[in-house]
């Protein structure tokens, strides 16, 4: 079957072997740099197929190959010439052609895009030498390559990755959903929770940032309107006026309603930022462990390290703080993607050397995720030193509901009585709140406040003597978001 015959599901397989032959055979070949934007020290394996430098030349090689086969599907293109696009020839150009080349061509032509043409045609039939590039302009090649990398990246190992931790995630959350823990608000104990509910709201939020960011990833449009977005050499030279959509059916990918020579930034600049997110999240993750694997706290116990000074330091939460601190490095890397919003009259250069290295947003959040894995991986919960923190302020963290009772039952000043005068002496005497009271009111004068003490229902008293019952739906909540599953 040519490729004037081929249907969509049978383009799109054919794609989707490009892909993966790019990222697990040609990325495997010679020497190639896979050096990926970023710091050298965080460079993630699973990410230097698809990021790696001398890929690039692959992504942008798989487009300008289906704007070709776009060309034959509609029949712009003689039977002849469609019957060489074949894929060992498109393997043969993903094999052997780089960064690198188009680098060392570059020199001679002074221009990237036209490196690669040359390279590309002496690789292929003189046949196919007039369709390859037609009606392009060099940023209908590298924007929708863009796209399509940051789409395929994201589909196959960025999520996945995400899926496995929230695997991990949420079995942590359903084994810990009944450890007692003290909830808390300005690093001071509030109301009691389980360890299920706290790692249950910050998985909520990865969650709905990872399934925010997998739906974003495909809206980054391609573009393929030409020099100006008027797609005029394509009116000039072709009978179909269907050569972009039909490209971007090909290719999976939308297209860019208007564009000028650039597709619109706002769609890559969302799913950027929905990454920044998703980091935010990770790094809340990162910061509470490593509080509560403090030794003031204790109650967590994750992949550590000793101090190269400090010999009786073995318990230094490096990462945990490194997922807190990555964070910085995404929000620094998505600064790039904010200051070049602006293009003026159509497209300028200005912002081209800075694109390059977008995808670090990518790099360093993927390496948040690596190392969440890690520590879900290696987290253990002290449930005895939980209980042992809580118990602490336990007999007044339910100052909360003694103060609601009594409000509702129609007693003036309630928030006072108890903040000024029953949780003091409580503290002060050991007696639980409901102790407190009971002398209170055997003390003081006060028939109103007597009158409805005495009628207190007992499931509040047994709240005030027993504070680790005052957990609302922290369980059942826990449990709920453990089935929240990617």
């Amino acid at each position: 079957m040519t490729q004037r015959h081929l249907t969509l599901s049978q383009a799109q397989k054919q794609l989707a072997a490009a892909v993966s032959f790019l990222t697990e055979t040609a990325a495997k070949q010679g020497e190639r740099t896979l050096f990926m934007p970023g710091d050298g020290r965080y460079q993630p394996d699973e990410l230097r197929p698809f990021l790696g430098y001398d890929q690039m030349a692959g992504w942008l090689i798989i487009v300008e190959w289906f704007w070709m086969v776009t060309l034959a599907q509609l029949g712009e293109m003689p039977a002849a010439d469609a019957k060489l696009l074949t894929p060992w020839r498109l393997y043969d150009l993903l094999k052997n052609i780089t960064t690198t080349n188009i680098d060392e061509k570059e020199r001679e032509t002074k221009h990237d895009i036209l490196a690669l043409l040359i390279l590309m045609r002496e690789r292929l039939p003189k046949r196919l030498h007039c369709w390859l590039h037609f009606c392009a302009t060099s940023h209908d090649i590298v924007e929708t390559a863009y796209a399509l990398q940051l789409k395929e990246l994201f589909t196959r190992v960025f999520y996945p990755k995400a899926q496995r931790i929230d695997a991990l995630w949420r079995a942590h959350i359903s084994t810990s959903a009944q450890t007692l823990q003290a909830g808390r608000t300005h690093l001071q104990t509030a109301l009691p929770i389980t360890v299920g509910a706290w790692l249950a709201v910050l998985h909520n939020r990865f969650a709905l940032t990872a399934k925010q960011a997998l739906t974003l990833s495909r809206t980054v449009p391609g573009k393929f309107s030409g020099a100006v977005g008027t797609k005029a050499s394509q009116v000039a030279l072709l009978k179909s006026r269907q050569g972009e959509a039909t490209l971007m059916k090909l290719l999976g990918l939308p297209a860019a309603g208007l564009s000028t020579q650039i597709a619109p930034p706002e769609a890559r600049a969302r799913f950027y930022f929905e990454l920044v997110l998703l980091s935010g999240a990770l790094a809340n993750l990162g910061e509470d462990v490593r509080i509560l694997q403090s030794s003031q706290f204790g109650e967590l116990v994750s992949a550590s390290s000793s101090s190269s000074a400090m010999p009786h330091k073995t318990a230094n939460p490096i990462t945990a703080e490194k997922i807190a601190g990555m964070h910085v490095s995404v929000q620094a890397e998505f600064f790039k993607i904010m200051g070049t919003l602006v293009s003026d009259l159509g497209r300028d250069l200005r912002w081209s050397n800075v694109m390059r290295s977008f995808s670090a947003v990518t790099v360093y959040a993927f390496e948040q995720l690596r190392l969440t894995e890690r520590l879900f991986a290696t987290l253990k919960i002290n449930e005895q030193r939980c209980r042992q923190n809580f118990d602490v302020n336990a007999k007044l963290v339910v100052a909360e509901v003694l103060h609601l009772y009594l409000q509702r039952a129609g007693y003036a000043e309630t928030h006072h009585l108890v903040n000024a005068t029953i949780a003091p002496a409580a503290a002060q005497t050991g007696m639980t709140l409901a102790q407190q009271m009971d002398e209170y009111v055997k003390d003081k004068k006060d028939a109103a406040l007597k009158r409805i003490w005495q009628k207190t229902p007992a499931h509040i008293k047994h709240i005030l003597k027993n504070p680790d019952t005052y957990l609302g739906q922290a369980v059942a909540l826990a449990m709920q978001e453990a089935k929240n599953k990617l």
